[in-house]
């Protein structure tokens, strides 16, 4: 368990960093490998590595929200070709025969790895790190629904970043702040899948979706 949490926490911790990892904005690949989501801890706790990405903090998550990630990135990323979506199980499996084969592996040795498993030029892994539900129903909302993930795509040849996108947004009144009506798509309070789908929507605007051969 402590050698899955470290992964996924040094794969975010290899999003976050900014310099020499980080590759050319041109990204040419024809597959990529789709990784299910991984839940931060709120506050921090039990993480190895905390990694804020312009501001981003772990929050309330509430149990279902890697699962409901998972389904809207495959809902947003489906029609498109190229993609290969891997299963939380298939993942599970897949993990533990990469780290049976390695011993104390770099974040990029286990990035090719995996991409020589999985058979992708890129892997695309996500990290929740709030997803809190609304209070309240219609107009009569106690509390907004709030929403923060990041998306890292990864070269698997190298263990390069080849792009990275995240959101972070608690729903606001538009009497505060009318330039949130077109991500908020009207007037009325959303629920927390409504503001993540809105959210992939738009960090995906400049994502290097796969080539056609």
């Amino acid at each position: 368990m402590k050698k899955k949490l470290w992964f996924f926490a040094v794969l975010i911790l290899i999003g976050c960093t900014r310099g020499p990892l980080e590759s050319t904005p041109s990204v040419s690949v024809h597959t990529i490998a789709v990784l299910p989501f991984e839940a931060a801890c709120p506050g921090g706790k039990g993480e190895y590595f905390s990694c804020p990405i312009q501001g981003l903090v772990a929050g309330e998550i509430i149990p279902e929200a890697p699962r409901i990630m998972d389904d809207l990135l495959q809902e947003a990323l489906s029609g498109h070709p190229g993609f290969r979506f891997v299963s939380r199980r298939e993942f599970e499996g897949i993990w533990e025969e990469v780290l049976a084969e390695a011993h104390e592996p770099r974040p990029a040795d286990i990035v090719r790895m995996l991409g020589k498993v999985l058979g992708t030029e890129a892997l695309l892994y996500g990290k929740v790190f709030r997803f809190r539900e609304r209070k309240g129903r219609g107009y009569a909302v106690k509390r907004p629904a709030s929403v923060a993930f990041a998306l890292v795509l990864f070269d698997t040849k190298n263990g390069h970043i080849l792009w990275k996108g995240w959101f972070d947004e608690t729903q606001q009144p538009l009497s505060r702040n009318l330039f949130k009506i077109r991500l908020y798509g009207g007037v009325r309070w959303l629920t927390a899948e409504e503001l993540a789908r809105r959210g992939l929507e738009r960090t995906l605007q400049d994502f290097p979706f796969p080539k056609t051969p």
